[in-house]
């Protein structure tokens, strides 16, 4: 998901998340209504003598629970480009700063790598300083087409457009 904050007319705000279906309150109604239909199905069962279903209903359950906590704790990074004072600061995390970037403005260029194949996602870097640094691995086709038209009209960045074929270095 792509996100344009303006909070003036000298500081704007890109934030770029992964796409979430559901929040983790939402998830734990999804663990709830699993856990309540596990019982009415094997609640008859157990009182016909199957007792032993009774550790692998919570097994499930905990690997449930487990699989949608990682996916929420790995859906919770994000990627936040400011841009102040005609400098660009680039800050990349989950629930804490991983890693944070300032470059000026004017020594930012951005390349975006269009696939030979017609319905690939184009590949978006920012190259600063000598360094690529790889923007939006996590978003989906659309959100990245977004990004690079957020990137060139709204922030007033430097696009640089490049095939895949051309980009091999021997």
């Amino acid at each position: 998901m792509v996100v344009i904050y303006t909070q003036s007319n000298q500081v704007t705000q890109l934030v770029l998340t992964p796409d979430r279906s559901l929040d983790w309150r939402g998830n734990v109604r999804v663990i709830l209504a699993v856990a309540i239909v596990l019982t009415i199905v094997f609640t008859p069962l157990v009182l016909m003598g199957g007792w032993m279903i009774i550790p692998f209903a919570l097994i499930q359950l905990i690997a449930l629970t487990l699989g949608l906590y990682f996916t929420l704790k790995k859906l919770a990074y994000h990627e936040v480009i400011t841009i102040k004072n005609g400098q660009l600061s680039l800050q990349r995390g989950g629930k804490k700063l991983e890693t944070s970037s300032t470059f000026l403005k004017d020594s930012v260029q951005i390349l975006v790598e269009e696939h030979e194949r017609p319905m690939s996602a184009p590949d978006i870097d920012l190259v600063a300083e000598g360094h690529f640094y790889t923007l939006g691995e996590f978003l989906g086709r659309d959100d990245r087409f977004k990004l690079a038209r957020v990137l060139k009209s709204q922030l007033n960045l430097r696009i640089l457009h490049l095939n895949s074929f051309h980009r091999v270095s021997f």
